[in-house]
């Protein structure tokens, strides 16, 4: 016989429906972005080669060095921190759609058959009969005070951050590949330097030994000779380590084996340099462009979401659980019998008593939030403090770079009028030693200076977050 539903009832249950989804609410704050307090402008003075506006897309490519594009493209194709990064992001996601899911009805099918076969004493008949069943069970919450749509919230966040924090590891990691490949152009320069002196070492040393074997020197000025000389062999073989060194760490960098970029890296070429930059642009740019502030910044979001979680513990749970049986029994006999039947229920949790604990969790999910928002502005003040800092060094570095010039043109003279001299007689080795010794340390000096300006330049671009928004975009 088929059931009847009285139309009175089905209106009823209707109307009860519309009524708990008509109550539901969301409790718990709503997120609000925090104002970035932030001055308009740099407290130190910009150089002016960072005020233009470049037509390079990327920092990086103002070096205008063919084989530190490549190998940057490569870092950010292959590095290992950035394509765990990625793989965080893709889990996060997953995780966030796994959490959108709770908020739909949920289905599970069951089923079972089984059949036998039996035949009587003296008949040669077999009886054949089976059955079947099959049963839908299903679920849905009702979302009466938002706890699944904060849950939605916070998941989601998170996913956003991580896809933030991947964009961090494109800031780290193209600045660290960009530092070691100055850093090794700088090692190479000062083993050029190195070599040259060695070759200025030698000739003053042939010079020497002439006077000596003439009677015009003492033997000393042979042995100071021979020992300066000596010194100087000594700085080759570290200086040729750390290049090694530099050489495997872009190697790393690459997801590559050490030793395996050697025929890239080849050849001496000057260290790296620009001549016209990006624009520094204002502190709000640098707020808008910083992955990591905005990485804080949705953490605050996520946090902020868990307090709604945690205050929707503090009320009622309503879930519309159901079930749906078919069952069909006596297959292969003349009396099969079909069955159907369906419940549906309402299952209403009130929270009563727990000794304070959810109430003592809804307190540390703000507190959480709270120590988001201050990480939050740490982030920003280091972010603002790394920029200041590095311009106030180039600033530095720069000036440094213009009295080495200076100081290398001027013991370069000292040195050649202090040759000449020793060969008339007129100056002691020791001067000669002494103007050698300046003009090898003011040059390693202005090196150095160019090295540490390279990587300033690295420092700002890097403060800065720019040129990886193109890179940020999908993962």
């Amino acid at each position: 016989m088929k059931p009847r539903i009285y139309p009175g009832l089905r209106t009823a249950a209707g109307a009860l429906c519309l009524a708990v989804l008509a109550s539901c609410t969301t409790v718990g704050p709503d997120f609000e972005a925090p104002e970035p307090e932030v001055p308009s402008s740099y407290d130190a003075p910009v150089p002016s080669r960072f005020q233009g506006n470049s037509s390079k897309d990327h920092w990086w490519e103002l070096f205008e060095d063919s084989t530190l594009s490549d190998l940057v493209r490569l870092g950010l194709d292959q590095n290992l921190e950035i394509r765990t990064a990625a793989s965080r992001v893709r889990e996060a996601r997953a995780q966030a759609e796994g959490v959108t899911a709770q908020s739909t009805p949920n289905f599970d099918l069951s089923g079972e058959g089984s059949g036998s076969i039996s035949r009587s004493l003296g008949d040669s008949d077999y009886t054949r009969s089976g059955s079947l069943d099959a049963i839908l069970d299903g679920s849905w919450e009702i979302d009466l005070f938002g706890r699944l749509a904060r849950s939605e919230e916070a998941a989601w966040a998170r996913a956003e951050r991580e896809e933030a924090l991947r964009r961090e590891a494109i800031r780290l990691t193209t600045a660290e590949i960009v530092r070691n490949f100055i850093n090794l152009r700088a090692e190479q320069q000062r083993l050029s330097l190195t070599e040259r002196s060695l070759d200025l070492q030698e000739q003053t040393l042939k010079l020497v030994q002439q006077r000596v074997a003439s009677g015009l020197a003492p033997g000393l000025d042979e042995v100071r000779a021979q020992a300066s000389l000596s010194s100087l062999r000594a700085d080759l073989g570290p200086i040729r380590s750390d290049m090694k060194n530099y050489e495997n760490a872009l190697a790393t960098l690459v997801d590559r084996v050490p030793g395996s970029l050697s025929a890239m890296l080849e050849g001496r070429e000057p260290i790296p340099d620009i001549q016209d930059g990006h624009t520094v642009g204002m502190p709000l740019d640098m707020v808008r462009n910083r992955p990591d502030i905005h990485a804080a910044e949705l953490q605050v979001a996520a946090a902020t979401a868990e307090i709604g979680v945690a205050i929707a513990e503090l009320y009622p749970r309503l879930t519309l659980p159901g079930t749906l049986s078919l069952s069909r029994s006596g297959i292969g006999t003349e009396n099969i019998v079909n069955t159907i039947m369906g419940t549906l229920s309402l299952l209403l949790q009130v929270p009563l008593y727990d000794g304070g604990e959810r109430r003592a969790e809804v307190t540390a999910a703000e507190e959480r939030a709270e120590q988001a928002l201050l990480n939050y502005r740490d982030t920003l003040l280091t972010a603002l403090q790394e920029v200041e800092a590095t311009l106030l060094n180039y600033r530095g570095t720069a000036l440094r770079i213009r009295s080495l010039e200076e100081a290398v043109e001027n013991n370069r003279l000292a040195y050649e009028q202090s040759q000449e001299l020793y060969r008339q007689g007129f100056a002691s080795f020791i001067d000669v030693l002494d103007s050698q010794r300046e003009l090898t340390t003011s040059e390693q000096q202005l090196a150095e200076a160019e090295r540490q300006l390279g990587l300033e330049t690295v420092n700002l671009y890097a403060a800065l977050g720019s040129g990886i928004e193109e890179e940020g975009r999908g993962s």
